[in-house]
């Protein structure tokens, strides 16, 4: 079943057209990733999937019941723990998310090390907290709500490759419950590794991919970085 249908989606601001005809689906327990340059359009489009933006014209079907959106975007208040911070997410978002002892509970059922990882953040200071450090914790409390459609606006931005490693432990466990990830990223190699399938956003339009070979065929590339070149030019 299509938690998420896109059907020939145009946006226009104010009168430059910024995306044309995207139509794109995204599946229960599903992880699909959307590439696209600095630009390209990825965060416009989260935003009318979100509701954020309208479009200018197509249709959004959108039936989830508990939607979550990381953005570019990231200020927790300066003088709370990332802890508290952790739950005034979950209060604001969610009727039915886990307490932070049962966070971490399942983190440990991940990762032990993960686990402890997020323990010793969550007694930061917000102010203390290096951007990654934020954008990690952040990333991995949304995906530990119990969301059926988590939107990931670019998650590894600026992160460490060992948190790099724990987001998408955590996106691959977050489908595995069900849930369904839409995930952008200039990264190739990690969405094709980590992604049951992806898109390519350029020039105003999508094209989606099965796997990386059919990527790299397409664009009569080598590597994954190679392709995604091309896509852009």
């Amino acid at each position: 079943m299509n938690l998420l249908t896109l059907d020939k989606l145009s946006f226009s601001h104010p009168d430059t057209p910024l995306l044309q005809n995207i139509s794109l689906s995204l599946s229960e327990g599903e992880a699909v990733g959307i590439l696209g340059c600095n630009g390209a359009g990825k965060t416009t489009l989260f935003d009318l999937i979100c509701n954020v933006r309208k479009p200018s014209q197509g249709n959004i079907i959108n039936v989830s019941k508990c939607q979550l959106y990381l953005t570019q975007v990231l200020t927790p208040p300066p003088l709370l723990k990332m802890g508290e911070a952790y739950e005034l997410i979950t209060q604001l978002n969610s009727t039915s998310a886990p307490s932070h002892h049962q966070a971490l509970a399942r983190l440990c059922q991940w990762s032990p090390a993960l686990s402890k990882r997020y323990a010793n953040l969550s007694e930061k200071k917000a102010s203390t907290c290096s951007y990654g450090e934020i954008r990690s914790f952040i990333t991995l409390t949304l995906l530990l709500m119990g969301g059926d459609l988590i939107i990931l606006d670019e998650p590894t931005a600026g992160i460490d490759p060992e948190f790099r490693h724990y987001i998408w432990l955590g996106i691959k466990n977050a489908c595995a419950d069900g849930a369904s990830v839409l995930v952008s990223s200039h990264h190739t190699e990690e969405i094709v590794t980590n992604c049951h399938r992806f898109y390519m956003l350029a020039h105003q339009r999508i094209e989606p991919f099965g796997n990386g070979e059919a990527f790299l065929t397409r664009y009569s590339a080598k590597s994954y970085d190679e392709a995604f070149i091309n896509a852009a030019m």
